[in-house]
């Protein structure tokens, strides 16, 4: 398709947020061959544009964040309260709590804190039968984006008991 081309033309650009931009193209004969000049005038590309404010959302923080109950007997039964918070913005809702072993368990008050309330989440271990090292969890399953699983750690030493000495 033969068409004569103008000096100077003036393209109208819509960008992606609404705004226009203008691009003037001359295209100016040089020996037989063309040429192109691009200026570009209007707002910087989207990519430049700031980020938009992150949404409220709750963040979940739990003090202590570890417990050592230091020496152990088999089968003695100890217990620990954690305070579970809600340090974000929005609602904190606590899915679930699961424990690594049937020697732990875990319960927690309420299950929705408003930003800024506490409640408290006691565990209790019962020391296992066998003596040795001893460091188990409590997972904390929420609705944080940023520490969906929030992971509480036990310690403890277990000893054997003392045997009975004959007389």
């Amino acid at each position: 398709m033969k068409g004569r081309l103008g000096h100077a033309r003036v393209i109208a650009v819509i960008a992606g947020v609404g705004l226009a931009a203008s691009i003037a193209v001359g295209l100016a004969p040089v020996g037989g061959a063309r040429t192109a000049t691009a200026t570009t005038v209007g707002p910087p590309a989207a990519t430049d544009a700031p980020a938009s404010p992150r949404a409220p959302a709750p963040r979940i923080v739990v003090e202590p964040a570890s417990f050592d109950f230091g020496t152990l007997r088999p089968a003695r039964v100890v217990q620990k309260e954690f305070m579970l918070l809600n340090h974000g913005r929005a609602d904190l809702l606590v899915d679930s709590i699961v424990s690594s072993c049937g020697c732990t368990a875990a319960k927690l008050e309420t299950q929705v804190l408003k930003p800024g309330e506490s409640t408290p989440l006691r565990i209790i271990l019962t020391a296992p039968d066998e003596p040795g090292r001893l460091q188990k969890s409590v997972l904390v399953k929420s609705n944080d984006p940023a520490q969906p699983t929030l992971v509480v750690k036990i310690l403890a030493v277990v000893v054997a008991s003392p045997r009975p000495t004959a007389h």
